[in-house]
């Protein structure tokens, strides 16, 4: 009887084994062995494009002492400061027409720029590296040398382009890696602000840049004895030489 009643359970089992074979059959392949789906290539976006704004940057050209502009386009700014700092920034790296003059010679730089009340722009310098370390505690020297000409023309050139682009700036405040420096190239007065002489404006459109930029001429800055300071005098850079413009019989 036990033995029957085994072998009756094995063949029951089998039965439902072989009806759940056919059930799974009748039903079709599962999910997992579908068809697995053809892949489509992700679509290439585009960057999108930085805004610019289009300013009107003033340098010097060798034929005249007027400041001429030249159309340029910086990145727009979400606000006046970082507006003040891009147009700042573009006037020290100089002009991209050829027929102009660069403002300041090379390893000069933005350091920073600042928007106070009442029209006042805060623009400070970097300079060159000394070539012999500074005292602490002594005063910033001038880092170039240069005739009361060229030295008003690079300052007049960052204050007319800041008060042309920013009509709230009045005067404009130039600091030396973030001090107070009482001259720039050794003529200049920089402890009081300094109003943007907006005659030397040449009353013309801005011509448009070139693409890249374009050797300027180089600067010849004639030598000019350097403001009296206390401080040890440290060994100061060569600047680079703007061309003169004037007969020497001509400069103050």
């Amino acid at each position: 009887m036990p033995r029957r009643f085994a072998l009756a359970l094995v063949v029951l089992l089998l039965l439902l084994l072989s009806a759940l074979l056919l059930g799974r059959r009748m039903r079709g392949p599962s999910p997992a062995a579908a068809a697995v789906p053809t892949l489509r290539p992700t679509a290439v976006i585009p960057p999108t494009p930085i805004p610019a704004r289009q300013v009107s940057l003033y340098f010097e050209s060798p034929a005249d002492d007027q400041l001429h502009p030249e159309a340029r386009d910086v990145p727009a700014a979400v606000d006046d400061v970082a507006f003040l700092r891009s147009v700042a920034a573009a006037v020290m790296d100089g002009p991209r027409r050829q027929e102009l003059v660069r403002p300041f010679p090379d390893g000069w730089s933005l350091r920073g720029a600042y928007l106070l009340r009442d029209g006042i722009a805060v623009i400070d310098l970097s300079p060159p590296p000394l070539l012999a370390p500074r005292e602490p505690g002594t005063p910033v020297s001038p880092r170039w040398q240069a005739g009361s000409h060229e030295e008003d023309s690079a300052i007049q050139a960052l204050a007319v382009t800041l008060a042309k682009n920013l009509p709230a700036v009045t005067r404009v405040v130039l600091l030396v890696a973030g001090e107070a420096v009482e001259t720039l190239g050794g003529h200049a007065d920089l402890l009081h602000p300094i109003a943007p002489d907006l005659r030397r404006a040449a009353d013309e459109p801005a011509l448009e840049a070139p693409a890249t930029p374009t050797a300027t001429p180089s600067p010849t800055f004639s030598p000019s004895p350097l403001v009296p300071s206390s401080a040890p005098s440290a060994s100061v850079p060569p600047g680079r030489p703007v061309p003169r413009r004037r007969a020497p019989a001509e400069r103050t």
